[in-house]
């Protein structure tokens, strides 16, 4: 029988085995009896031209290593097409989590922690020129804009002044023409005529929250200590009442959430939230974020996707791994800034590319007034390119390389601080993994029963 590939992996699903290539992503289901022949170099014709193919018995010696050599050839290169916009480093909120920190938030180089106008026109036009420099077709694909902070609608004059200035500069940038708008907020500030204002400029709306409940929301509190939970439950009653389409939810998995699966699907089906992402912990020194947690959190999302895929919600960061898993394809990266793919302007027109490092000065490396910077051509964003799984040696025995994206460079740094960001969030390690059992177990017990059928 021919050598086995070094990104083979198997996988006991009680009758049966599946075998799974990391980067060819075709699972070979295998009796049990068939899988102990297998395994002591038995194999019929059939079974062994099915292995090939799928790469899981290789062609030849060298196969392997054109296997990654291919994959990282079609690996992402700097394409800017999503542009964050820190509207404002103030925030009304203190989330005792909150990665930028409300101490720290604006600290630096940074004078100005608000973004005027006149900034924001000219960083408009820093990413009209990025958009327009690259190999994509911008005027037939879909470039993003999405408006942080901070707390971003404390500058909602200037969230507004951006959203109508893309409409109008779509004539001379045709770049701009579809142009997603996106804004994520912790809610609070919204108002029936704001949310009627965002939704007639087209800009969507990402309400931040930890959990489904009053008490997992207990972190999330204004400058007073006073929680939050009821003003944000009071303005999806408010996009209910106006018949709008309801905000998406950016949820933060503290410990409680993870414990409380009910609330979340009462609540999503409550106000007809059809979108939604989830937020895993960044490492902390209480180790709020170790690998008890990391593997409860994991099976929260898996258990969520569950409870709802029925009723056509589901959840963005699991549907990254399922797209990649049903269609085969490399999910190269989790995070805009990874694949070099984003482009971050300070409220005083410094550019970045991490919403993540806001407060960190080694974060940007130019800004808007310079007209010859080109973020596809420069080393910065090259180096960002390179912080994926299918570049690092250390992922490629891992079985879930084809679907992970890798994590956050962020938290990476945080946990080896001595290596920077070049070293691996293991959050993504747990995640990947168990969404890639889940996965193959999921499409397993629906053969099984189609067969049965």
């Amino acid at each position: 029988m021919r050598a086995l590939s070094k990104f083979a992996h198997a996988f006991d699903l009680g009758e049966h085995v599946a075998l799974w290539h990391a980067l060819r992503m075709k699972p070979v289901f295998l009796e049990k009896s068939v899988y102990e022949q297998f395994r002591e170099g038995e194999c019929t014709e059939e079974l062994e031209t099915e292995l090939v193919e799928k790469k899981i018995l290789l062609s030849y010696e060298a196969e392997d290593d054109e296997v990654i050599a291919r994959a990282r050839k079609r690996a992402p290169k700097p394409d800017v097409n999503l542009a964050y916009f820190i509207l404002s480093e103030h925030c009304n909120l203190a989330c005792k989590y909150c990665f930028v920190g409300s101490d720290t938030c604006g600290q630096g180089n940074s004078a100005n922690k608000d973004m005027t106008s006149e900034v924001a026109e000219q960083a408009l036009l820093v990413f009209a020129r990025q958009l327009e420099h690259s190999e994509t077709d911008y005027t037939e694909y879909e470039p993003n804009i999405i408006f942080f902070g901070g707390e971003p609608l404390l500058k909602f004059d200037v969230l507004e002044y951006v959203a109508r200035r893309v409409k109008e500069l779509s004539d001379e940038h045709p770049v701009f023409k579809n142009t997603n708008l996106a804004v994520i907020t912790n809610g609070t500030l919204l108002n029936e005529e704001r949310i009627l204002s965002l939704n007639s400029l087209g800009v969507a709306v990402s309400i931040s929250i930890d959990g489904f409940t009053e008490q997992a929301n207990s972190m999330r509190v204004d400058k007073t200590g006073k929680e939050t939970f009821e003003r944000v439950i009071s303005v999806l009653e408010t996009y209910k009442h106006l018949g709008v389409e309801p905000p998406s939810l950016s949820v933060t998995l503290t410990e409680h959430t993870i414990e409380d699966l009910s609330s979340m699907v009462k609540l999503i089906q409550r106000y007809g939230i059809r979108g939604f992402g989830y937020n895993v912990l960044l490492k902390r020194e209480d180790e709020m974020g170790g690998q008890e947690y990391y593997e409860a959190a994991s099976q929260f999302i898996i258990d969520s996707f569950l409870a709802l895929r029925e009723q056509g919600v589901y959840e963005d960061r699991i549907m990254r791994k399922l797209n990649a898993f049903a269609h085969s394809r490399i999910h190269f990266s989790d995070c805009g800034a990874t694949s070099g793919g984003q482009i971050l302007f300070s409220p005083d027109g410094r550019i970045g590319i991490c919403q993540g490092l806001m407060a960190d000065s080694e974060n940007y490396v130019t800004d808007i007034w310079d007209e010859s910077f080109l973020a596809n051509e420069h080393p910065f964003w090259k180096e960002w390119a390179s912080l994926i799984p299918i570049q690092s040696d250390e992922c490629l025995s891992c079985e879930a390389l084809g679907i992970c994206g890798g994590g956050c460079p962020v938290n990476a740094r945080l946990v080896n601080p001595e290596r920077g960001l070049h070293c691996i969030d293991e959050r993504s390690c747990v995640h990947s993994k168990k969404t890639l059992e889940f996965l193959l177990r999921d499409l397993y017990a629906l053969i099984r029963s189609n067969t049965k059928a």
